[in-house]
């Protein structure tokens, strides 16, 4: 279906905005909203921290969208003490810096509140409704974002928000352009959550396939018997459980401290490995490099075909196996490098580190470190029941037949909600700009049902 457009447009003289409806006008933040930044307490004064009693929000709040909690209390001494400023309850915060993609993200509060340096309040004044321009705000998050050098640790500021031009339809526009997005985009996720439970729950009868088949075989009927290991259980009669470091004929920790760093990177040549590509199990992303120079210095890090590499800090545990067209390079500190011996398969030393049994123990080995982290000490004594060769073709041979059931179903749930999420993003997009008139469309009953929709306006 297609959606009612209102019947005059003209150019707004804002990038962003493009053509808006003809009675429409525009202003700048600076103008509409008071913008005033936070503080942070003292963090070594525990007793600002302790029993508080004033709300406070970190940067990452804004992840929540809509946020109904603070990230901690802190005393009143604290917020006396700090540049910590009251913001008011329907009032909007956005950060100004932060990891990954926090910057530029904005989020409405639902209770008045304090937050940290980093994060920007904006009270809306007479003129824009607060609803309204939190949705041209997330509707912006990208030109935002390149506002203060998109993707580069470039932080925000007060002033770059105050020239942010936004939309002023009527009154009465701006509240029902906020009642339809409410909705309409509450459907939307609660379709994406459905299909992120779908994802959920195939991917644990997936690993549930796995973690039976490298534990228990595929037959049924063979005999059992205690693996001697508690958290394993029983395995196979005729396999036998081998500690990892028995299995391989060579094990390699990435360079140590300050043999390899950031600054040595090059902007090409040979390859740097590390949990980008373990991850994903994807070596043909990422794009760290040294020269060969410094390749020549580092050989005995050098990653070769059916290596099984291993992450040893931050996302521990994961696993990825080099393939034979992955580009020469080196492993980076955060992974180990194993080589197989005659006795295992690197895709089967792979399944077996991957299912649940032994990944639930990896999480508790590296809890139980100094480090939050793995170590080849730690990693060589971890117990892998093996079993003959033949039969672990059979069992690799099994797990890929059954990847090819679960995986289109997975791929077809995250292709749906690539959809979904692009759907809502245009939707939003063309309703704070005009480019859809939904005055008669927040009616209740007679409301179309978004999600049926196939058709959008060119301009949306």
């Amino acid at each position: 279906m297609s959606f009612p457009r209102y019947p005059e447009y003209k150019d707004s003289g804002v990038e962003w905005l493009g053509e808006v409806p003809s009675h429409w006008s525009t202003g700048s933040i600076r103008w509409l909203a008071r913008r005033y930044s936070g503080g942070t307490p003292d963090k070594t004064n525990p007793a600002f921290w302790e029993d508080g009693t004033v709300p406070w929000l970190n940067s990452g709040a804004v992840n929540d969208r809509l946020i109904s909690e603070p990230s901690t209390y802190i005393t009143e001494d604290a917020f006396k003490s700090s540049s910590a400023k009251w913001i008011p309850e329907g009032a909007l915060v956005m950060a100004l810096a932060g990891q990954g993609k926090t910057k530029g993200m904005v989020a409405q509060l639902t209770f008045a509140s304090t937050c940290n340096q980093s994060m920007a309040a904006i009270i809306p004044g007479s003129e824009i409704n607060s609803r309204f321009l939190y949705w041209w705000l997330e509707s912006n998050y990208q030109n935002i974002r390149n506002m203060a050098g998109g993707d580069l640790r470039d932080g925000l500021n007060l002033e770059l928000l105050g020239d942010i031009k936004c939309p002023l339809p009527l009154a009465e526009e701006q509240r029902a352009i906020t009642t339809f997005l409410d909705r309409e985009t509450a459907k939307i996720d609660g379709l994406v959550a459905e299909q992120e439970k779908l994802i959920a729950l195939l991917q644990e009868k997936r690993q549930a396939v796995i973690s039976h088949a490298v534990t228990q075989g595929l037959d049924s009927n063979v005999p059992m018997k205690d693996s001697g290991v508690e958290w394993l259980g029983e395995v196979p009669a005729h396999w036998e459980c081998i500690r990892l470091k028995q299995l391989v004929i060579e094990s390699v920790a990435g360079p140590y401290g300050a043999s390899l760093t950031k600054a040595m990177y090059a902007p090409d040549g040979y390859r740097v490995y590390g949990q980008q590509q373990v991850i994903a199990d994807d070596f043909s992303v990422g794009d760290y490099f040294i020269s060969e120079e410094k390749y020549g210095e580092m050989r005995r890090y050098t990653v070769f075909e059916g290596d099984v590499l291993v992450s040893v800090m931050g996302t521990i545990g994961k696993v990825a196996v080099v393939p034979p067209d992955a580009p020469p390079g080196i492993i980076n500190p955060r992974l180990v490098r194993y080589r197989c011996g005659d006795l295992i398969q690197p895709r089967y030393l792979q399944s077996v580190l991957m299912c649940q049994k032994h990944q639930e123990h990896l999480v508790l080995e590296s809890n139980g470190t100094t480090m939050d982290g793995l170590n080849m000490v730690t990693l060589g004594r971890v117990p892998i029941p093996t079993p003959p060769i033949d039969e672990q073709t059979q069992i690799l041979r099994y797990l890929k037949d059954q990847g090819q059931k679960f995986d289109p179903l997975i791929n077809e749930a995250r292709t749906a909600i690539t959809l979904l999420q692009e759907r809502r993003t245009a939707l939003i997009s063309a309703a704070v700009t005009g480019q859809i008139d939904v005055r008669g469309l927040v009616g209740g009953a007679n409301a179309p049902d978004l999600v049926a929709a196939s058709a959008y306006p060119e301009s949306a």
